[in-house]
């Protein structure tokens, strides 16, 4: 009828990342070492082959839909999902800066930039790797003080030796967790900043020891090392009091790295 407004209905978006198409292997960096289809082996710092099981607990995560916090170039995603699970990465883009520590005494605007030039690379790694395992698995990017709830809710969460580089470890876990409806993984690598009998002596205590040293201006991208009891405490005021703690070794730099993993399963139910 004339004079009459039509109205478009707004368009809805969603919060997975769009597909990304890479191939050159040079334009991606490597957080973990994995075997890539149509490529061979990719080397990164980290080595986690064989020790997968460990480091995320002895889960099974057959037919369970995972949060996995920090994904990085994706090798715990896609292997995750090669077990049967659908795996919703969560991690910064190059759109959003890193939680570095902000000394006064450097050029933070520099240092923020060359992140985000690591994080492009990084993005990219995990679509290439995405294309080669043919991965269905989807991916978010945000903070970690951001996940959003439209992703929905999901059995497992992990966090991946993450905890350690947020400024707010606790509100990382609750943004996470606050979609969790069965068990959380998290992984974190005992301090070495203590002497060997203290560090004995406070694994049973909640402990956490900030890292960040004004006078090195060391380090830029850690704020915490944690004891397991630590972890335990978070997870149980989140609703997680059923824990296990495990400890194992990884191969880190080509050298052998003790971590532990905490396994806290729901106890308290989500409201519906």
């Amino acid at each position: 009828m004339a004079g009459e407004e039509t109205v478009v209905a707004p368009r809805e978006t969603s919060v997975y990342a769009e597909p990304r198409t890479v191939t050159d292997l040079g334009d991606c960096y490597f957080y973990h070492s994995m075997e890539l289809p149509g490529y061979g082996l990719v080397e990164g710092p980290w080595d986690l082959r064989g020790g997968v099981d460990d480091y995320l607990g002895g889960v099974d995560l057959r037919d369970k839909r995972v949060l996995e916090v920090g994904t990085a170039s994706g090798f715990l995603c896609f292997t995750m999902e090669g077990r049967g699970a659908e795996v919703v990465a969560y991690d910064l883009s190059d759109k959003q800066s890193w939680d570095v520590v902000p000394y006064a005494q450097y050029d933070h605007e520099s240092f923020d930039s060359e992140r985000r030039e690591h994080l492009r690379k990084l993005n990219n790694g995990w679509w290439l790797a995405h294309r080669a395992f043919e991965s269905s698995a989807k991916v978010v990017y945000g903070t970690v003080y951001e996940v959003p709830e439209e992703i929905g809710r999901v059995e497992v969460a992990t966090y991946g030796n993450v905890l350690r580089h947020f400024r707010d470890p606790f509100l990382a876990l609750e943004r996470g967790l606050r979609l969790t409806t069965e068990t959380a993984i998290v992984t974190e690598n005992p301090s070495l900043r203590y002497s060997l009998p203290q560090m004995a002596a406070s694994l049973l205590k909640p402990n956490m020891a900030f890292l960040p040293n004004y006078e090195r201006v060391q380090p830029r991208e850690s704020w915490w090392h944690f004891t397991p009891a630590a972890i335990k405490q978070m997870l149980g005021i989140l609703g997680f009091e059923d824990t296990t703690v495990k400890y194992h070794v990884q191969r880190f730099a080509g050298k052998r790295k003790p971590l532990f993993t905490v396994v806290g399963r729901r106890t308290v139910p989500l409201p519906d």
